[in-house]
């Protein structure tokens, strides 16, 4: 049995923004939470700082895990709090994602106020976007919530 894809992913929240990444895809836009795939001997900590910063160009320190998202296909997706430290949102001209950044595929990292957060498209991040507006106004769970997607 094959293993299902895991990512991990950063909510980053900062001077009442939070750090997305604004992409377009052939017939689509929406908002991404920084984050990727979890490579053998990584934590998804682990993962989650360094895809934060193959994305962003930010660095950032795991405060908590505050959810966990399990698609129908079976990929999990964790989710971690993140306290932002240092770096202005930009494509590293050597990530991955820039590499493949073209017309077709384009990839925005950029803070985003958080008010503008409810309208934004997120696509399959949706039941997290959801839940993170809800927890922005209620405050997080103090363990970690698990969600379906």
């Amino acid at each position: 049995m094959a293993l299902q894809r895991r990512t991990a992913r950063a909510i980053i929240i900062h001077d009442n923004q939070i750090l997305l990444v604004e992409r377009w895809r052939p017939g689509h836009h929406y908002f991404s939470i920084p984050g990727g795939g979890i490579e053998p001997a990584e934590t998804p900590e682990q993962t989650m700082q360094r895809e934060v910063a193959e994305e962003t160009g930010c660095v950032v320190q795991t405060e908590r895990q505050i959810y966990f998202l399990q698609l129908a296909d079976g990929t999990e997706h964790y989710f971690f709090l993140a306290r932002y430290i240092s770096g202005e949102p930009h494509l590293p001209a050597d990530s991955p994602e820039a590499l493949g950044n073209g017309p077709e595929n384009r990839f925005l990292p950029r803070w985003v106020p958080l008010v503008e957060l409810p309208e934004l498209p997120f696509l399959v991040w949706l039941p997290i976007k959801e839940q993170l507006v809800h927890d922005l106004h209620s405050g997080f769970p103090d363990s970690v919530l698990t969600l379906a997607g």
